[in-house]
């Protein structure tokens, strides 16, 4: 392990000196973090222990029994008593049956006259319905049970799929999320997200003149790209999540979806507009914003928590191992907030910022151990597009982009405004890649599309993108790379001029008018001379990148190279190598 970030496109010292706090690592936090964890295993195993016995003791000794069964040895010493202590987070004994995840929301069969064999869970399920608790008992075998408790006193042991005694069946209809919205609500309160906590998270962690720069919740223009979603349980479960955390922070977000859910996205009572694919939608998201004078936050639609580390970047040189970064995780201290609250704290930071950029976003990875080393801030390192805040600019998504159309949009806001911060101690959690919708369902499992359009960035930033060798069709994105080639090529330019002497052109001279003559990067067929045709087979292909192509027909690869044409944002561009490789690669033109 290096520490990583200390390059000088880190912003300033008054970015981190946040008040006079102390932001190291807390010893006595870490411990009693420690003292949790083992709390926790330790209840794990008991219970572990405690089933196996009552197994091979044959449990009540027969295989079915009752909720009004009391187990041998008591309700405290049985398996279902320890697996709610364990899912309660462990410790000495059980919170009130009031205070667990699985107490009915409102009203609900009264917890005094639960049988004997029935216990509140610590966990519930996102489809109950508010009067509805979620309980564990005891089995005839020795084991346990999680089952649901209707508000008049009947245990139902399934969901669905059996002819009578179901929730469902009991409830009278099939059951969403959106039934089970307030526990996700009271779930996430007792998580910590609040508006209170928000206020105290900004307080704490902005500058006297970062504060200067918060403005309210009507000035943050909030959308979330959606597709195909809002018609599965998984998809819906996490749609419930995302509106949660905005109905806490006290905003409405609008979500832009497939034309063909839009009415299933509604049922859920979101306010959801047609978007169209990916990088279209995102651009209405920024032309909304601007058109209401408001503050643009792209959201992705499975983030289910915006966690800040409140702490210093740690000197984690000649690490090896992350160990040493763990340890200092241990003992940070986190601020779980909402969207509201990050986009809020992102803008008064970046506003605040002498670099002035447009564009904010967070630490690309949700694996708090790797941001240890980081600088808090960087300026020139890629923006995710799970969670941005995008201030006034005229800079748009590349809409002939299907997949890494972040890294673009990263890009354009750094050549267009010098600068981009991201904070590297932000931290979403997420579902990506095994969702259903979105940009998953660009990608294929050939990794044509992805190889497409990293072809498309490495022509329009050349130098910035490389492969990454341990992540297929990845890329790694370094800003300086550019200048870096640009630098390359001048040197391999002056030293192609050479030099003439008194008896004619030297050897480096001839060299020189040889690679004039084969441009680099040309191989195989591929010659000055080689015709080109138009095919046009590739159907997606953006209307700039066609009028290009049939511009090529009929002539010469040297012909064609140096070409001027316009790109999708307007700017004039040269046709180049890159560009017909990938033309070619795309089907759109043959050699």
């Amino acid at each position: 392990l290096t520490s990583q970030g200390s390059s000088k496109h880190t912003l300033s010292t008054h970015m981190v000196a946040e008040t006079n706090r102390k932001r190291g690592p807390s010893a006595s936090l870490a411990k009693s973090r420690a003292a949790q964890k083992k709390a926790r295993l330790s209840a794990k195993s008991q219970q572990c222990k405690i089933e196996e016995k009552f197994r091979k003791q044959g449990g009540y000794g027969k295989s079915v029994v009752s909720i009004h069964d009391e187990p041998k040895g008591g309700i405290k010493n049985s398996p279902a008593y320890l697996k709610v202590l364990q899912r309660c987070g462990g410790g000495s004994k059980l919170p009130d049956p009031k205070d667990r995840a699985g107490a009915p929301i409102k009203g609900g069969y009264p917890l005094s006259k639960y049988p004997v064999n029935v216990l509140v869970d610590g966990q519930r399920a996102s489809w109950l319905p508010d009067d509805w608790a979620q309980v564990i008992k005891n089995t005839g075998p020795g084991g346990v049970y999680i089952g649901w408790m209707s508000p008049d006193g009947k245990f139902a042991y399934h969901r669905n799929g059996y002819p009578g005694g179901t929730v469902e069946v009991l409830v009278g209809r099939a059951l969403t999320p959106l039934d089970g919205i307030n526990g996700t609500l009271r779930s996430l309160d007792r998580a910590g997200v609040s508006q209170k906590n928000d206020a105290a998270f900004l307080k704490n962690c902005l500058t006297a003149a970062e504060k200067k720069h918060l403005l309210p919740a009507s000035k943050f223009h909030f959308g979330v790209v959606s597709a195909r979603r809002a018609n599965n349980e998984r998809g819906i479960e996490d749609i419930m999540v995302v509106d949660a955390h905005f109905r806490i922070a006290g905003v409405r977000a609008t979500w832009y979806v497939d034309a063909d859910s839009l009415k299933d996205y509604r049922k859920l009572g979101l306010d959801a507009v047609v978007g169209g694919k990916l990088t279209p939608a995102r651009n209405m998201i920024l032309n909304d914003a601007a058109k209401k004078g408001r503050v643009a936050v792209e959201v992705s639609d499975d983030i289910s928590r915006w966690t800040y580390y409140d702490v210093s970047k740690q000197d984690l040189r000649g690490q090896k191992t992350f160990d040493k970064a763990n340890q200092a995780l241990a003992g940070t201290k986190t601020s779980v907030i909402t969207p509201l609250a990050a986009a809020q704290w992102m803008l008064a930071k970046m506003r605040a910022s002498p670099d002035k950029p447009k564009l904010a976003g967070v630490f690309p990875t949700g694996n708090p151990t790797m941001t240890m080393g980081f600088a808090e801030y960087s300026t020139q390192h890629f923006i995710l597009g799970d969670f941005f805040v995008a201030d006034t600019s005229p800079v748009r998504f590349d809409e002939s982009m299907s997949l890494k159309e972040d890294y673009d949009f990263t890009c354009s806001h750094i050549s267009k405004h010098g600068s981009v911060l991201r904070c590297n101690r932000l931290l979403l959690t997420v579902r990506h890649y095994a969702n259903q919708g979105g940009a998953v369902d660009n990608r294929d499992k050939a990794g044509k599309k992805e190889r497409e359009n990293i072809a498309i960035l490495q022509r329009k930033w050349p130098g910035v993108f490389k492969m990454n060798v341990k992540r297929p069709s990845e890329v790694l994105m370094n800003w300086n790379g550019q200048f870096k080639q640009q630098q390359e090529g001048k040197t391999a330019e002056r030293k192609q001029q050479g030099s003439v002497t008194a008896k004619g052109r030297s050897a480096t001279a001839k060299k020189a008018e040889r690679a004039k003559k084969t441009p680099k990067g040309l191989t195989g067929e591929l010659k000055p001379s080689t015709k080109l045709k138009y095919v046009g087979n590739a159907a997606t292909a953006s209307k700039y990148i066609t009028a290009r192509c049939k511009r090529l027909h009929g002539k010469t690869i040297e012909q064609c190279l140096g070409m001027a044409y316009k790109d999708a944002s307007g700017n004039e561009r040269k046709y180049g190598v890159a560009d017909l490789k990938y033309d070619i690669a795309t089907s759109r033109i043959k050699a």
